[in-house]
């Protein structure tokens, strides 16, 4: 696998609670040229299924809520391996893999499990209150923020995944977290951004009004209005304003050069974010639910009934594929112009372009 990583996670607004728990970009893939001509179905043992995750070993990852387990495919052998989990993922926050090769779920009673690939529980840490996300810093060790009774929780993580300490600030959240300089993580708060210092302070620094989001980018961070976008600096101090052509309804961080962010337009558009707040904008199907770029920075969107579209870094279309199927709107790129996305129906597809069967070609169109 590339070790370069992405410019940009995809999410929809659906999932904007969990984007700050990705600690890292999915290893870049490439769109084709050409439209993907064959859709390889391989079953999963249930329903309810994530999207999936590409493991260090290659392999990929899903896991289905009815029943509980977790699904691992061999790509080379074309083989499923699953393993029954104690509890199914929480819907609120993707799952991920950490730095030991352990899978990362929120259970939805609130504790945050570390997995072997076996499905066991190799660590369980008990957060005491909502997850907003997960921020790993530049020492291996992670800070988890979670939302508690009217305050900001900060927990810092051991680098087995135990609770190592807690601090706090009497705020009520208002975002997910986001890096700064220095180890630094911040959350937005009525009255500004908290900021959690590697020491293990917590600091008010005064902000802007209205803040909505807070996004990381290219190890920067952009806090966002309905009108416009600030750049942060490493201390959390507020740069000026770049206004937005209209309010965002989601965004993506991102460790790459560019955050994506949706507006609705009239007309609808996909905003590229760098880390000074400069954006450009692409003009994009109403249908979107999420986007993701490739190494060339060309795009793919995607929505829930499996209507993919691939445009150029340019913006001009390149394809449309129809897999005529509902999906997870997640898709993972691979390294050799094909592609992984999950079916409501309880299938990893394979997207490629062999020769297409007679059942699974998607409809494309150039």
């Amino acid at each position: 696998m590339s070790p370069r990583r992405a410019g940009a996670r995809a999410l929809s607004g659906a999932l904007l609670l969990g984007a700050a728990s990705a600690l890292a970009d999915p290893p870049r893939g490439t769109l084709p040229p050409a439209p993907w001509t064959s859709v390889d179905p391989f079953p999963l043992p249930g329903a309810g299924v994530t999207a999936p995750l590409r493991l260090p070993d290659g392999r990929l990852a899903v896991f289905t809520r009815a029943p509980s387990t977790l699904a691992l495919l061999d790509e080379a052998s074309g083989t499923v391996r699953s393993s029954a989990v104690e509890e199914p993922p929480s819907d609120r926050v993707a799952p991920r893999c950490d730095a030991r090769g352990r899978l990362v779920i929120l259970g939805a009673g609130g504790t945050l499990f570390r997995l072997g690939l076996d499905g066991r529980v190799r660590v369980a840490a008990q957060l005491q209150g909502e997850l907003l996300g997960v921020i790993e810093r530049p020492d291996g060790s992670e800070v988890a923020a979670v939302s508690s009774h009217q305050r900001v929780d900060f927990v810092t993580l051991r680098a087995d995944g135990s609770v190592a300490s807690v601090r706090s600030l009497s705020a009520s959240p208002m975002t997910t977290p986001a890096t700064l300089g220095g180890g630094r993580v911040a959350v937005g708060v009525p009255r500004g951004l908290a900021v959690f210092e590697p020491a293990g302070t917590v600091r008010l620094v005064p902000s802007v009004e209205g803040l909505r989001h807070l996004v990381s980018v290219d190890r920067g961070a952009l806090a966002v209005t309905a009108t416009a976008v600030f750049p942060v600096d490493a201390d959390g101090v507020i740069a000026p304003p770049r206004p937005l052509p209209s309010p965002t309804r989601w965004w993506s961080s991102s460790e790459g050069a560019d955050a994506l962010a949706w507006v609705d337009g009239p007309p609808p558009a996909v905003l590229r974010v760098d880390r000074t707040g400069a954006w450009v904008r692409i003009d994009a199907p109403p249908f979107a639910e999420s986007a993701v770029l490739d190494e060339s920075g060309a795009m793919l969107l995607a929505s829930r009934l499996g209507r993919l579209v691939a445009l150029d870094p340019d913006g001009r279309e390149r394809w449309v594929v129809d897999l005529r199927r509902a999906i997870v709107p997640r898709v993972i790129l691979g390294e050799r112009g094909e592609a992984w996305v999950t079916a409501v129906d309880g299938n990893l597809l394979r997207l490629s372009s062999r020769s297409p069967s007679s059942q699974e070609a998607p409809r494309a169109n150039r």
